[in-house]
């Protein structure tokens, strides 16, 4: 099939699947993929996340075998190139365990709420970013600064060039729009997944609420806000999805403290895409089924929210209004067998999405050997693509 006419159906099967107006030609499969795909390709995590030709090499031939119709991670998720260039080595790769592990950030300290509610950017330039990058400092060489520059563009240009080769080699979208639409990061998400870790914000939350309030005010006008404004209508999608989000701090919290914390600015986000007649993408890792009542109020057709610890089937009829990301047990992929597989996939299809409302993908993350087994997500991709 022309690559251009392939880019074109997979757009129109997400638009179909998360608008739920009609029924989707078939249901669109995608990839959680972390680093299975290199494990797969029979490299070690240090071959390849260390070279940014083996990861855009990766993410092609990785498609190209199993024929998804999205990927969620082209490498721009652990990005240990440009990271260490600057002196970040909190990702440490194990080859012996087949593990990337990395220790709770909390480069944001209680004392730098007032300075930073006074200034965001003062306070990140000169408190956060030197804990985060160690060269980041007073008296760094401009030696260092050209060669962390020079890895930041490099890197940036390789995945600019992933989602190209995807596109033109395969005929598959980007997951997001970058013209129209963006990438957000909610206020209460940086603080909780890049500033001040669980076990910082869970005091914070108990001891200054105040504080955390004023941050997500501050944050949300400084770095968010500027992003939900600049989402704008288009007639013709160029991705699977206009926007980009994650909520993964509901599972830190409850109900009320997700309505105070984290909805304000969500819904925020949420209305500029109903606005703007978009879909969004909510990375939503762990469980949100204590939240859902929240989730109810999102108008149909325009959210798709990754089920990874909630059940699907009981989701799909408390959520009726949201598209369903996920499905597939890695339990089950990685230890079943084909017709195991393929029948379990067609009970989701049927149950879940035969009229729209799924996107089927494994319901975990695949990033050890032992999570994935090749022959059976052959046999489902085989089977995705012509069960109509």
């Amino acid at each position: 099939m022309d690559q251009k006419k392939a880019l074109d159906e997979r757009i129109k099967l997400f638009d179909d699947a998360v608008r739920m107006e009609q029924k989707p030609k078939r249901v669109p499969f995608v990839t959680n993929d972390a680093f299975w795909r290199y494990y797969d390709l029979g490299y070690t995590l240090s071959d390849a996340l260390m070279d940014k030709q083996k990861i855009e090499d990766a993410n092609i031939e990785f498609q190209k075998r199993y024929q998804f119709d999205a990927m969620l991670d082209i490498g721009d998720r652990n990005p240990l190139i440009m990271t260490r260039s600057l002196g970040n080595f909190e990702y440490q790769i194990n080859d012996e365990n087949n593990t990337l592990m990395l220790a709770e950030q909390n480069h944001f300290h209680e004392d730098d709420y007032d300075s930073f509610i006074k200034n965001p950017l003062k306070t990140l330039w000169e408190n956060v970013i030197p804990r985060k990058y160690t060269y980041f400092k007073n008296g760094m060489s401009l030696q260092t600064l050209q060669n962390t520059l020079g890895e930041f563009l490099a890197y940036d240009q390789s995945i600019q060039r992933t989602n190209q080769r995807l596109a033109s080699e395969c005929g598959v979208p980007q997951l997001f729009d970058p013209v129209n639409g963006a990438r957000i990061y909610p206020a209460f998400e940086a603080l909780y997944n890049f500033l001040r870790g669980m076990k910082g914000l869970s005091r914070d939350l108990r001891k200054i609420p105040k504080k955390v309030l004023a941050f997500n005010e501050v944050y949300h006008n400084t770095f968010v806000k500027g992003l939900v404004d600049g989402i704008k209508h288009t007639d013709s999608p160029s991705s699977a999805f206009t926007v980009f989000t994650i909520m993964l701090s509901e599972n830190m919290i409850n109900p009320k403290q997700f309505e105070k914390f984290f909805w304000p600015q969500f819904k925020e986000l949420a209305d500029k895409v109903v606005e703007t007649n978009g879909t969004m993408f909510v990375l939503s890792e762990g469980s949100f089924k204590h939240v859902s009542e929240y989730l109810q109020e999102l108008p149909k057709g325009h959210f798709c929210f990754y089920v990874e610890m909630d059940d699907i089937f009981e989701t799909r009829k408390q959520l009726p209004n949201l598209c369903l990301w996920g499905g597939l047990p890695v339990s089950l992929i990685s230890r079943g067998t084909k017709q195991e597989c393929i029948d379990y996939t067609k009970r989701v299809i049927d149950e879940v999405g035969r009229d729209g409302g799924l996107i089927l993908c494994t319901d975990k993350f695949t990033s050890h050997p032992s999570d994935c087994n090749r022959e059976n997500l052959l046999a489902i991709s085989e089977f995705i693509h012509n069960y109509q």
